[in-house]
């Protein structure tokens, strides 16, 4: 509660040192919460908040649709060589980056080029596929794969193209050679984008703000915000009383059940609007640890949740997860067959190789601090735990710090409570994002599953062309996880968001990560807030 009144204050001040930079309605702001501090740096931003900013200052080179596929975008037109090792895309020639520099071939080489030098952000949907790319011409890319990558349409649209000119102009000293720091610097307090909106406030680790750009090539409908501002940080308590008066449009889908309901409760203008994202959330387990490097161990886990509590009284409107994917996802198999059993729990560990030792070994269970609920799951296991002599030690970090501690296996949490939004529509982001073997740690990958079998399984899938044997190959992929339990999912749960009604239209349209806010399907009408 401290530290969010210290950056809400903080925010403030910098936002009237700021306001001059805004142009346009000063009241048509759609202001929200996130749980940590964006990074719109395209190469370096992969979490939701990050998305969030993402898809309002950049472009991608095509665009989600809501049935799942995607459509023409920065890339008007593609043709895919039969070997399926070759693409080539047609550019717009009428799009133009917030500096007012002309969007070409090179700027998508370009921001190919630096993805897959920095490695961060999206770089994991490509790096394994793709081996160049190349400016066939002013309006032309192509790119060359190291084997056929049937996902690699879906995954472009989480390719966002950067102003090439404007980085080249503002490197800074770092680790990338010629390249300098490649813009990193640069992109902490600007933005590279030819999006919908360009970032114009930045108080660091506070809020980033960003104004409408008129010069957008899709162009805009009515009604639609003149600005944004996302605070990076998301107490519940604060949120509740920015809400109720006004200082929020909306609040982050990372509140607690009784925060939403006490905002609905206490003010009748205030509505619930819902995404169906095949999102929610996921026991991860560090399968190097001991002693739940055993799967034996890790299945008595799975059994020492209470699922139906959860979906009903902890996460509403939420089903059971029973895969890594959702329910709505290619190749989807419900492997899983988990629920609520003290006594399965109890034969798994007596079948365990630390059956003898384990009730003195603790299994540390971290959970993110600025999302209760999870508290909640946490504190549930360890009660059901203790019924079999089990000892789960319960630890609250921040998600700031348990992202830093994911980057290698040691410091990665033993078990913790993660929430997985889909980023793409193909199933392939999830298994690459969260199975396959990296060097590098990420939150996403804090499972550490390190299996050289099931990394076979994803390659060959993900080297299928062919949709309905790639479908196949995806349901092998999630019976093998099961058989293993490399992993718990626990719930598929919609993203639950509090928003102002009175004067904010807000109904999501495409059911993937940060698309809740896509400002451009957003509706403000500032004349109908209270006075």
């Amino acid at each position: 509660m401290k530290r969010f009144l210290v950056l809400f204050l903080a925010v403030v001040l910098a936002s009237c040192i700021a306001a001059p930079l805004f142009a346009g309605d000063a009241n048509s702001i759609f202001r929200l919460t996130q749980v940590i501090m964006p990074k719109w740096d395209p190469a370096v931003g992969s979490d939701y908040a990050s998305g969030v900013a993402l898809i309002n200052t950049h472009d991608s080179l095509v665009f989600p649709t809501p049935d799942g596929g995607v459509k023409p975008w920065v890339a008007e037109s593609w043709t895919i060589s039969e070997d399926g090792l070759t693409w080539d895309f047609k550019i717009r020639g009428d799009i133009a980056f917030h500096s007012g520099n002309k969007l070409t071939a090179s700027d998508v080489v370009y921001s190919m080029n630096r993805l897959l030098k920095i490695g961060e952000g999206f770089a994991f949907l490509f790096f394994q596929y793709i081996e160049s790319a190349e400016a066939v011409d002013a309006n032309t890319v192509r790119f060359h794969c190291k084997a056929a990558y049937g996902p690699l349409l879906n995954s472009l649209a989480r390719f966002y193209i950067v102003d090439q000119k404007l980085l080249e102009s503002n490197y800074a000293t770092g680790d990338y050679g010629d390249m300098g720091d490649y813009g990193r610097a640069y992109l902490l307090e600007h933005d590279a984008g030819s999006g919908p909106y360009a970032v114009d406030s930045v108080s660091t680790n506070i809020s980033v703000g960003g104004s409408i750009y008129r010069g957008y090539w899709a162009g805009f409908e009515e009604n639609v915000p003149e600005k944004f501002l996302i605070y990076a940080s998301n107490e519940p308590v604060r949120v509740k009383t920015m809400m109720s008066r006004q200082e929020l449009e909306a609040a982050d889908h990372y509140q607690t059940t009784e925060n939403i309901q006490g905002m609905l409760d206490s003010d009748s203008t205030l509505k619930l609007a819902r995404n169906y994202t095949g999102g929610g959330i996921n026991f991860w387990i560090n399968n190097q640890k001991a002693p739940v490097d055993d799967p034996k161990v890790r299945e008595a886990l799975g059994y020492l949740i209470d699922y139906a509590t959860i979906c009903t009284a902890i996460l509403p409107d939420s089903v059971q997860k029973k895969s890594i994917i959702p329910s709505n996802s290619l190749g989807y198999e419900p492997a899983f067959d988990l629920s609520l059993d003290l006594e399965k729990a109890k034969k798994a560990i007596a079948e365990s190789k630390y059956a003898s030792t384990i009730g003195g070994t603790p299994i540390e269970l971290v959970w993110n601090s600025e999302s209760a609920d999870r508290e909640k799951v946490a504190l549930m296991i360890q009660a059901l735990a203790s019924q079999i002599g089990l000892n789960i030690s319960i630890v609250e970090l921040p998600w700031s710090t348990i992202v830093s501690n994911s980057a290698n296996v040691d410091s990665s949490p033993m078990t913790t409570i993660v929430s997985v939004t889909p980023v793409t529509s193909d199933s392939a982001s999830q298994f690459v994002s969260q199975l396959h073997t990296k060097p590098v740690g990420t939150w996403e990958n804090m499972n550490w599953v390190n299996d050289s079998v099931l990394d076979g399984m994803i390659d060959k899938a993900l080297a299928e062309v062919d949709i309905d044997k790639r479908a196949a190959a995806y349901k092998e992929i999630q019976k093998y996880c099961a058989a293993r339990f490399t992993f718990i999912p626990i719930t598929e749960s919609p993203e639950r968001i509090v928003y102002q009604a009175s004067y904010v239209e807000l109904a999501p349209k495409i059911g993937l990560q940060g698309f809740s806010f896509y400002l451009r399907d957003v509706k403000l009408y500032p004349d109908r807030r209270k006075k």
